[in-house]
This record gives C-alpha cells, structure tokens and sequence, in this order.
C-alpha cells in the first residue's frame, strides 16, 4: 500500500466519525500531525514491538497490530488531537476527585519510626502475561505469591524478592556499568529506598515534573509516552514499597496532573476484593489503580492490552501486606 493510499484511509476513517465542534487546525499544523501519524502507522503496522519491561514485578508485554486497526486507531487519534488542539485531555473530573481523596486519606496515616538498618516489605499476588520458547504468543502465568525486601537508607543493603521458588539479590549493578549505574546510597525513583521516597518533593507539579525527567537506571522505555510512563513509574513506586505519608499523598495529587487519567468504577482486584479504579489508558495499553472504595487504601492493580479490540488482560497484583523488618528474607 502506498503512502497516498494509506493516507486517503486515514482521511475515509476521519469522514465516518462526527463531525468535530472545534475549528479546524491551521494548514501546517494539519501536515505535522499527518505526518507524526504516517510515522505512527509505519512503526505499529510493520513488526511486533515489545511494550517496556516494568519495573520489577512486570514483564514482557507484545502489542501485536494488524494493519485494519491501526488505521482506526490512527483515525481516532487524529480526531481526539483536533478537538484537544493538538494537546491531550486532562485528567477526567471523577479521577481527580477520587485521587484527591485517596491523597487526603494518604497524609492522615502515621509516619513511622525507622531505622536506617531495617528493609520494607511487601508482599503480594500476581500474575502477567509470559512469553516462552521464542513464542509469538502470550500466555498469563499463574496467579503466584510475590515477596520483596528494600532496603529503608541504602541501595548497597541488598534487598531481596523471593517467587515463584526463587531468591533474587537486589544488588545495585556498580560494576558492570559505572556510568549508569545505581550508586550506593538512598538509590533513584527507579530504585527507591525509603530514605529518598521521604526526601521528594511534597508539592505535586514539582514533583511530577521530577518524574516527567527521570531517565536513569529502573526507568521505562519511552514507548508509552511521557504521561503513560509517568503513570507507570507513580504505580510502581505506590505498588511495592512503604510511602511516606506526606509523599504518598503528593504522588497521588501528581497522578491527577496527568493527561488522559480516568475514572474507572467499581471494580474487583485478582483476590476478588471490591474496588473502585482509575487508569491511564492509550490504543495499546490500559493500566488502572484499585483502591478499597471503604478505606481508599491502595490494593492492586490490573493492566490490559488494548489493541485487539477487545480489552486482555495482561498483569494483575494485589497488595497483601505491607512492613518494615529487621533484615532481608525476614518476615513480619
């Protein structure tokens, strides 16, 4: 198919979608968002591309795209640029209320007294889309319990996780790479030990701008874009550590900052627990945040693939427990 073709697509696919309120964009505007999107098309429609490897308890995730729907998504995408002017929508009005409320909650808790030698704890259930024996085709392990040791002050204490039977060394990979490397000490947004959560910044642009700039080591791929990668880096951080209170609440008012958040509902987490969920959703992925809609405390999450058509899901997590110890493989 040549360029032209495709390009007469994506305008038949525009046609068939209402007509738009908004004014149309000036001439060169209209050419550099068509040609972001032929880049869009040529990238998605070509090979199977892997999603980013999250931090940790995420895996690898594949978004295969077939040619059909990617036009349709491409055609849907440049119809939501327009009536947004080329900026995508803010948060909806239903999830900042709902993260204004769970920060709110969040800076009431007590902070607690911690020593520098003591690890956090966290142990939870999940599962997540695999891919085995060079496999085009995702299967979800089994729902399995996932146990995971940080260290409060210094990255060099080695935390530790224990899954699926195995014990993993969390040691900062000094040698291997010095120049982008995690140094000994309070460790990175990638990497955090609860010293350097307690040190962030409490005001919520401040510090989603801080995230918005995070490169370094534990960091995603630039695949989901800035918002969806800032999402994904707020929800690994709330998902396996302890947060100070203050900086829980500042990250949860952060999320709400982010374009394109939304209010979820009533859902259930994968332990079968009531929830009401918010989530960061593009054409290819959704992950959303559950919260107990009694006490808003954080209780897992579910992510899904959603270039199908049809939403799959493809991780799900659930916190269970949540202290500090005395030492790595040590339990409450």
């Amino acid at each position: 198919m040549s360029d032209n073709q495709m390009s007469d697509q994506i305008i038949d696919l525009a046609r068939l979608l209402p007509a738009r309120p908004a004014p149309d964009l000036p001439a060169d505007r209209l050419q550099i968002l068509k040609e972001h999107l032929m880049v869009e098309y040529r990238l998605a429609a070509g090979t199977r591309r892997p999603t980013p490897q999250r931090r940790r308890a995420r895996r690898h995730r594949f978004a295969a795209l077939g040619a059909g729907a990617v036009l349709a998504a491409v055609a849907a995408t440049a119809v939501a640029l327009v009536l947004t002017g080329g900026q995508p929508a803010p948060a909806s009005p239903a999830a900042v209320e709902l993260l204004a409320k769970v920060a709110n909650v969040a800076a009431r808790q007590p902070a607690p007294a911690v020593s520098n030698s003591e690890f956090m704890y966290i142990r939870s259930e999940v599962a997540f889309a695999m891919y085995s024996g060079g496999s085009q085709v995702a299967t979800m392990e089994p729902l399995h319990e996932r146990q995971i040791w940080q260290p409060v002050a210094n990255v060099c204490d080695y935390g530790l996780i224990i899954e699926d039977g195995q014990r993993t060394s969390l040691a900062p990979s000094v040698a291997r790479n010095p120049s982008t490397a995690i140094k000994c000490g309070p460790g990175n947004l990638g990497n955090p030990t609860y010293r350097l959560l307690q040190s962030l910044p409490t005001d919520p642009r401040t510090l989603l701008n801080l995230i918005y700039a995070f490169d370094g080591p534990g960091a995603a791929t630039q695949e989901l874009g800035k918002d969806g990668e800032a999402f994904s880096l707020i929800g690994n951080l709330i998902r396996e550590t302890i947060m100070p209170p203050a900086t829980a609440a500042a990250l949860y008012r952060a999320a709400a900052l982010i374009p394109g958040v939304t209010f979820i509902g009533h859902v259930t987490n994968v332990e079968g627990r009531p929830g009401i969920a918010i989530a960061w959703t593009d054409r290819r992925d959704r992950d959303e945040w559950i919260f107990d809609p009694a006490t808003l405390q954080y209780i897992g999450e579910r992510d899904y693939n959603m270039s199908t058509g049809t939403p799959i899901v493809t991780g799900n997590a659930a916190v269970l427990q949540r202290a500090f110890v005395g030492k790595a493989g040590q339990l409450p």
